[in-house]
């Protein structure tokens, strides 16, 4: 082989180690962009069965076995929203994935408001745990966007799902706080009106 045959191999190694890069790059962000849509679609779906497992519920307690209330103030005061006594002992919070028998929440729980601070871990088998979190609070009727101290026709349900990898790298993962969340909500409405 002379010089300009030595050349030509050393340019076609080098064009193709080029084009192997590039592809490898090409491979690697399909990948990375797969995996972040698996995560948002998971989140989204963990998120939405929670608000759909919520909403199912009887509006308040003590309209649960089926009584009507047209005044809202005999709905349970807004300090205290939340699981009673023998919902909070039978439901451990945070309350762990169990995949032989359904949540204790579906069983326990049979209002809205009893998933005020419910914790769960949702495990993804391609994603690992999902940490949800649920927030219940009354909502003005006028803005249900905007809180309401007193007792209202309207409930407010939040749900806040985290995973490890919606953080970005170098801060610290925390699966009970923090800005890095996807976040859905509803208003459950307690129809007065029969």
């Amino acid at each position: 082989m002379n010089t300009g045959q030595m050349l030509l191999v050393l340019g076609a190694l080098a064009l193709l180690s080029l084009v192997a890069l590039s592809i490898n790059s090409m491979i690697v962000n399909k990948t990375a962009t797969m995996l972040e849509t698996e995560a948002d679609l998971n989140v989204v779906s963990l998120a939405q069965s929670m608000l759909d497992e919520v909403l199912a519920n009887a509006f308040d307690a003590v309209t649960a076995n089926g009584t009507k209330i047209y005044d809202s103030t005999k709905f349970t005061p807004a300090g205290s929203l939340g699981p009673s006594g023998t919902e909070s002992s039978n439901v451990p919070l945070p309350e762990p994935p169990d995949t032989a028998v359904p949540y204790r929440s579906l069983k326990y729980y049979n209002d809205v408001d009893d998933y005020n601070a419910y914790r769960r871990v949702a495990f993804a088998s391609s994603m690992g745990p999902f940490s949800i979190i649920d927030s219940v609070y009354y909502a003005s009727e006028s803005n249900p966007d905007q809180k309401s101290a007193t007792q209202t026709f309207y409930k407010k349900v939040v749900v806040t799902v985290r995973h490890r990898n919606m953080y970005p790298p170098g801060v610290p993962y925390d699966q009970w706080a923090g800005k890095y969340c996807v976040q859905l909500s509803d208003v459950s409405v307690y129809r007065r009106y029969f």
